[in-house]
């Protein structure tokens, strides 16, 4: 009866017609599948690549109008440089090792840059550098995309195409933000993770001394708030970098009396979260890996032998938008840091030396209130620009949409 049910009828030639076919399709479907697939993501491979190359070719124009063979040979094996991270398997002394590392590897990246753009500024080598380094990380995820598309057409892994499948659409945002990272440094433009130091230079005043140590690669200046010793500091900038803040409390803590650290920085967001909202804490604000958390930890450490109180100013942004020129919503929270940082300060006892951190990158961000002006402009510049991106890209996106629902 079931037989027959199957058949369509009692005709048993289209019973074991019907049988085949669907033996057949269970032979073919997941080929079609694969295939499918496969072309999908090959296409994206090449979208990928092509923004991948768009960006090594803007670091190209930074370095010279007529770049040559050799030169653009020389920066795509740069690409592939890699930092070890040290074994971490005996953690004695784990810091140190990270931090000698960390420095080398900004010396020869640097060394680097000088090298084939001699001509460049001591500061606009840290921005290609910078870029070079986030280029980098955009071929890396097409070489990686790539291997599992090889292993998909090797062994017609049907599983691991749906994977990849599904993650594409968090790979592209993750490239996408890449993508504009290297724009915004070549540029020296302003990043969101630079909320940090953008509200340190704003507090300090035009005709304050600023120290600059170089070998932390930051700068610091005392001023008086609510009637209180405040050292506002940052890494050096404009240049595209985060300084080694964790080196320079160590420094800094062994000539000047500190009874409170407060450190102001970009926080990680969950999707949905607004951007730009600003809280508060206590202890050195998470710093991402372990490569970069190690500048915290040095903070923890001088905070605990001279038992000194941190707090913290967190400014929620999504992830990916850290390393975009900074949005809108990060932009505005601007006087609310200040606001909240100078709040911070006027608590506690009536006598303090406090130690302001504006940590993050501080690309296009000056050391002081003089230098707004110009990051400002840079800023609201790439805003107008985002927005115009995004209200073309609706556009297509609803021209796409229409399409489809009235082909004809």
């Amino acid at each position: 009866m079931i037989t027959m049910q199957l058949g369509g009828g009692g005709d048993w030639i289209s019973t074991i017609l019907w049988f085949l076919m669907f033996f057949v399709f269970m032979l073919i479907y997941p080929k079609m599948m694969i295939y499918q697939i496969v072309t999908k993501i090959e296409k994206d491979i090449i979208e990928l690549e092509k923004v991948a190359d768009k960006g090594k070719n803007r670091i190209l124009k930074k370095i010279s109008k007529k770049p040559s063979k050799e030169l653009k040979q020389k920066v795509s094996d740069f690409m592939e440089f890699f930092i070890g991270v040290p074994v971490s398997m005996d953690p004695y002394g784990i810091v140190n090792k990270v931090h000698k590392v960390i420095k080398h590897a900004e010396e020869r990246e640097l060394g680097f840059v000088k090298e084939i753009a001699p001509h460049l500024s001591k500061e606009e080598r840290k921005d290609v550098s910078a870029a070079i380094q986030h280029n980098a990380g955009l071929y890396q995820i097409v070489k990686i995309i790539r291997h599992y598309l090889e292993l998909i057409k090797k062994y017609k892994i049907l599983q691991i195409a749906m994977i990849i499948q599904m993650q594409l659409p968090l790979i592209k945002k993750i490239a996408d933000a890449l993508e504009k990272s290297v724009d915004a440094f070549v540029d020296n433009a302003p990043i969101g993770d630079g909320i940090g130091p953008l509200a340190v230079a704003s507090m300090i005043p035009t005709k304050a001394k600023i120290v600059k140590m170089e070998e932390e690669q930051f700068v610091y200046s005392k001023v008086k708030i609510g009637g209180k010793t405040v050292i506002l500091s940052k890494a050096w900038g404009p240049g595209t970098t985060i300084g080694y803040p964790g080196k320079f409390v160590q420094k800094l803590s062994k000539k000047e009396k500190i009874d409170r650290i407060i450190t102001v920085d970009a926080a990680g967001a969950l999707e949905g979260e607004k951007n730009g909202f600003v809280m508060e804490g206590v202890g050195v604000g998470k710093r991402g890996n372990e490569i970069i958390a190690y500048h915290g930890y040095q903070i923890e450490e001088v905070a605990l032998r001279k038992n000194i109180p941190v707090d913290s100013i967190g400014i929620k942004e999504v992830s990916e938008t850290a390393i975009y020129p900074m949005i809108e919503d990060v932009y505005k929270s601007l006087p609310k840091v200040v606001e909240k940082t100078k709040e911070m300060i006027k608590r506690g006892k009536k006598k303090e030396n406090i130690l302001v951190i504006g940590f993050g990158n501080t690309s296009g961000v000056g050391n002081n209130v003089s230098t707004m002006k110009e990051t400002e402009a840079k800023i609201k510049k790439n805003i107008k620009k985002m927005k115009k991106e995004e209200a073309e890209k609706k556009k297509k996106e609803n021209t796409i949409w229409n399409k489809f629902l009235n082909p004809f």
